[in-house]
């Protein structure tokens, strides 16, 4: 089809070529010869004018061309279709301030009037919305995500389906990977087309193998279908192997189960993609001495990994940095054929053996100095205070808190939290601190962080100035939405009251993993929201395992023992987590690797409620 702009920029032979399609061919060859004779008769030295260049018109020009007819439309009806189309234009060319622009146009509000947006019909104000839905996940704009997808309304099958995939890039990209699943195993459900199902089932996948198993377990409890529920467990027993071997099993056992499975027909391409675990392992702790107790507390958890794995095609030797130094035990585990190091443990080895420049992979179990050089080769992992401030804030964010109440203790690790949590704060202003010396000091603290003295002190000068006693009940102040307190389990048994006696009981309390170390009775702690260890929670079938076994696996070792679970998982996945950069659930979190070669673990929240700990997607229910 031609139109008149094409017609336009024709070119001469173009203009030919149309004209000799028009009439017969004996009339083409008259014309021809016509043509050349003329041409033959002009003067040799005669220079035909060259024809005047043409060029297209600037796309963004006809865009603002059709936003300014838009605009001199005084129908809003029109006047929106026509911005809307626009809209759709200016987004495939890229113009990310002229999109800002119409988007902040079409929701503009005059007196009287409906606003653009709301002058579409219901199909083109799905559009718009998810035009708008697409820009705030482009920006990461959380709250106008949450808003956005509140109020979605698609029309017909085609929008509905539409905005399920919608729906789920934008939990995905908030961090609700489990609702994210749940809306594209829907999805799945409805889709018949291979190409399509294959795509869906990439995507699932990627969400369920972020999820610690115990989410997964709950999930599959809680699914409405057959399917789904399928889908649930199958990552919670690929999620649990600590090893490449391992998940292999867990995935054939599943598929010869469910051969008819939208899974098993169209596998995720990642299930392919296994590597041989290593033939020889290394662990590098102290085991004797004065971090003799927490060094065996790792070991343990590294053996019952092993153990529970199966162990017959892999071989483990345990070096003790402390009868050896770390030179010695690196170079005697690579002269006895080890493929990777796992440690050493204390922050001066784990610099030692940087300093060693490793030619083995290594999983050290601690972070060397921010300004300390590592090797290429070398992982750091460990259970930094750091990680726990940093949910602790994404938690604050995500619940729209914007004042809190801060509490810590003189201790080095509350001092680390603070910053890491002071750094992080987006949004969040901290109105009131509070440092724990003593315990007996604590009530006064909190008094003076939440403005009850204020409040007394104002009633005794009213009192002294109309010279008689008031019948008063101090107030604590308004502005505050939450309490934050990085301190340890006995100081929470004295601030968890001295709350409720200065009327703060009814504010969210927010703590690290320190508040429940320990036999802390948590019947005392009631209400209390803790940033938790997957294996402090369920540790699952490893768990129901080693318990009796491995004493270190619970009570005040227990995290230190999941490190060395982990120790071992990560041994084995690394090229999952190196290569592939895929997540790895574990026992002390959800593990990734960052830039700069240092495990990131997200955690798991939890509150303690009738005495015990609930995971937070549980208390919810």
């Amino acid at each position: 089809m031609y139109n008149r702009a094409s017609l336009a920029g024709a070119s001469e032979a173009d203009s030919v070529s149309l004209f000799m399609c028009k009439i017969p061919r004996t009339g083409c060859l008259l014309a021809l010869v016509a043509i050349f004779a003329m041409s033959g008769c002009k003067s040799t030295t005669e220079q035909s004018a060259p024809a005047p260049e043409r060029t297209a018109p600037n796309p963004t020009s006809v865009v603002e061309a059709n936003l300014r007819q838009a605009e001199g439309t005084r129908e809003n009806v029109q006047q929106a279709r026509g911005y809307l189309q626009s809209l759709e234009r200016l987004l495939e060319l890229g113009e990310a301030e002229r999109v800002e622009q119409a988007v902040q146009r079409m929701l503009a509000e005059k007196p009287g009037e409906l606003t653009l947006a709301e002058a579409l019909d219901p199909v083109s104000r799905y559009q718009f919305d998810a035009i708008r839905l697409d820009i705030a996940m482009a920006a990461g704009n959380k709250p106008e995500i949450h808003r956005l997808l509140a109020t979605l309304d698609p029309q017909g099958g085609e929008q509905t389906r539409h905005s399920m995939t919608l729906r789920a890039r934008a939990l995905s990209a908030i961090g609700d990977v489990a609702e994210s699943a749940r809306v594209l195993i829907a999805l799945a459900d409805t889709t018949t087309d291979p190409a399509a199902l294959g795509g869906l089932s990439a995507a699932i996948w990627r969400n369920l193998t972020q999820l610690p198993a115990l989410e997964l377990r709950s999930q599959a409890e809680a699914a409405s279908t057959p399917t789904a529920r399928a889908w649930w467990m199958l990552a919670s027993h690929f999620n649990e192997a600590v090893t490449s071997r391992g998940q292999i099993n867990q995935w054939q056992r599943w598929r010869n189960r469910h051969p008819d499975h939208p899974a098993a027909r169209h596998p995720p391409p990642s299930l392919g993609r296994f590597t041989r675990d290593p033939g020889q392992l290394a662990l590098l702790v102290p085991v004797t001495g004065d971090f003799g107790a927490a060094g065996e507390a790792v070991r343990d958890g590294f053996l019952a990994a092993y153990l529970h794995a199966g162990g017959n095609s892999q071989r483990v030797a345990i070096y003790d940095t402390n009868t050896m130094s770390v030179r010695a035990a690196y170079d005697l585990a690579r002269q006895q054929g080890a493929e990777v190091i796992v440690g050493p443990l204390q922050r001066e080895a784990v610099t030692a053996f940087a300093a060693l420049s490793p030619t083995l992979p290594a999983i050290v179990l601690n972070h060397l100095d921010p300004d300390t050089a590592a090797p290429d080769t070398m992982i750091q992992f460990s259970l930094a205070i750091e990680d726990q401030a940093s949910a602790i804030a994404e938690a604050l964010a995500e619940e729209d808190i914007e004042r809190i109440v801060l509490f810590d203790s003189p201790a080095r690790w509350s001092g680390r939290a603070r910053a890491r949590l002071e750094d992080e704060l987006d949004g969040v202003e901290a109105v009131g601190f509070g440092t724990f010396h003593r315990l007996a000091e604590i009530t006064d603290i909190v008094g003076r962080a939440l403005h009850i003295s204020e409040s007394q002190t104002r009633v005794r000068e009213i009192e002294s100035l109309l010279g008689r006693t008031l019948e008063f009940a101090p107030r604590r102040r308004d502005d505050v939405d939450a309490v934050v307190a990085l301190i340890d389990a006995d100081e929470f048994l004295s601030l968890m009251p001295a709350l409720d006696f200065h009327f703060a009981g009814d504010l969210p309390v927010f703590a690290p993993s320190t508040a429940t170390l320990g036999t802390v009775d948590l019947s005392r702690l009631e209400g209390l929201r803790i940033c938790a260890m997957p294996w402090t929670l369920d540790a699952g079938t490893l768990g129901e395992t080693v318990n009796n076994a491995f004493p270190a696996s619970r009570g005040s070792y227990a995290s230190l023992f999941a490190l060395g679970v982990d120790g071992f998982r990560l041994a084995n996945q690394l090229d999952r987590l190196t290569v592939q950069r895929q997540v790895i659930p574990g026992s002390t979190g959800v593990l990734s690797l960052g830039e700069d070669g240092r495990i990131r673990r997200s955690l798991v929240w939890a509150q303690v409620i009738g005495g015990r700990l609930v995971p937070m997607w549980d208390a919810a229910n």
